[in-house]
Order: C-alpha cells, then structure tokens, then sequence
C-alpha cells in the first residue's frame, strides 16, 4: 500500500505540471484514478459532477437557497473525478430534526476518512449513477438524498416528515474544493435512529441548547451549518 501511496503522489506531483484537461494532464489524471481506486476501492462508483463554470453564480462558503439551480451534470467515474478542479460533484449533506435536537455522525477509529476521525458531522454523500432521473437534477438529488438517508441511519423514508433545502456550501479549500455541499434539513417522526455502521459511524443526538459546546468537534461543513442554519433557528 505504501509503494501505491508514492506512485500516486508522484502521479500527482507529474500530473500539475501540465495545463488542466491537457492530453498529458488527462493521461496522467487515468494513471491517478486507478491507483487512487488501488487505495480506496470506493472511488471505483460512478458519480454525477457538475462543470466547475456552471456554478460562478454560487457564492463562496455558503449560498442560501430554496431551491435547486439547473446546472447541468454528467456522470463520470469519482476516481477520474477526485483532485479534479474543473469539475465539482454535489454532495447532499442533511441537517436531521427531532424537535429540539439534531442528529450528528461522530467517525470511529473504523473510519476511511482518516482526517475525519473524532470529527462530528452529518449524514451525506455522493450521487451515485443508479440515482440520475434524466434531465431532472431536483429528482436525482432528492433520489441521492433518500438513498443516503437511508443507507447511513439505517431507517426508510417513512420516518421523514418534511425535507427542505437551506443552501449551497462551495469552499475551495483541501478536499472541499471537490464538492458542492447541497445542505438540506430533515424532519423526522422519532428520535431512536443511529448509525449504521458499527465502529465505523456513531450516530449521537445533541440538544439545540448544546450544540455550541460542540462547535469545535464539528467537521467543517457542519460548522458552516451551525452558523449559518442552526444557530438562527
């Protein structure tokens, strides 16, 4: 794995040499997305992505907004996608409501996000290909959106009371600069859920009152949410 790690780093090192999208750059990117599939047998699903130029209307950090952009999307392996700056893939990340308090991922020592570990945050993910309605990205997303709910919380649809849209997070830094955080509020009729992968995913409910004393734990993207949603509600 090791001997993977620094072919991949020297792929990559290569790789920025090179104008983006260049043929050089697009064979070298090949060669990264097979190792990076070699480490992290997730990236091998294909994901929907947006162009990086369809979104120069969206703001930076967080954007509020009620309702889907019709951006336009393709589907492309997420190894070819991943430390790709011209293209973004959308990620719905959902804020889950039981009254007064909120659900929280904590990531286990289980964990493959390693940079993650210790970090709360909340349940989201890629869209996968078996989610795409064609030409209909409000439906693909929502599709995405349940798929996700459901795997990570091991629950069906059938707790939701309500869904909404609150914004648009767009960071440009580290990993983030590879998503479009679509984050979205989930009301649900009970509060005895959890995660669904055991020392991998913990899943923890914290009161409203409480949740400034968990503001450092957060992952990023959660403290964008805090600000910006939750602690205004």
């Amino acid at each position: 794995m090791d001997n993977i790690k620094e072919k991949f780093q020297n792929v990559m090192k290569k790789r920025d040499q090179y104008s983006v999208e260049s043929p050089e750059w697009n064979n070298l990117n090949e060669q990264k997305a097979d190792l990076l599939e070699a480490m992290k047998p997730s990236t091998k699903e294909n994901i929907i992505y947006f162009e990086e130029k369809d979104m120069d209307f969206i703001k930076e950090n967080f954007d509020e907004l009620k309702y889907i952009p019709n951006i336009p999307f393709k589907v492309d392996r997420r190894s070819i996608l991943e430390y790709h700056p011209n293209k973004r893939h959308p990620i719905p990340y959902c804020i889950i409501r039981y009254e007064d308090k909120y659900f929280f991922i904590l990531r286990e020592s289980g964990s493959g996000e390693i940079r993650l570990i210790g970090k709360k945050g909340l349940i989201g993910g890629h869209i996968g290909d078996e989610d795409v309605i064609e030409n209909n990205l409000s439906k693909t997303i929502e599709n995405g959106l349940i798929r996700e709910f459901e795997e990570e919380i091991g629950e069906t649809k059938d707790i939701i009371k309500n869904i909404s849209l609150k914004g648009v997070i767009k960071s440009n830094n580290g990993v983030d600069a590879d998503h479009l955080g679509l984050l979205y509020e989930i009301e649900v009729d009970k509060d005895d859920i959890k995660a669904a992968e055991k020392g991998v995913l913990k899943g923890i409910w914290i009161d409203k009152a409480d949740l400034p004393n968990h503001y450092d734990s957060f992952e990023s993207w959660s403290q964008i949410a805090y600000t910006q949603i939750l602690s205004k509600n």
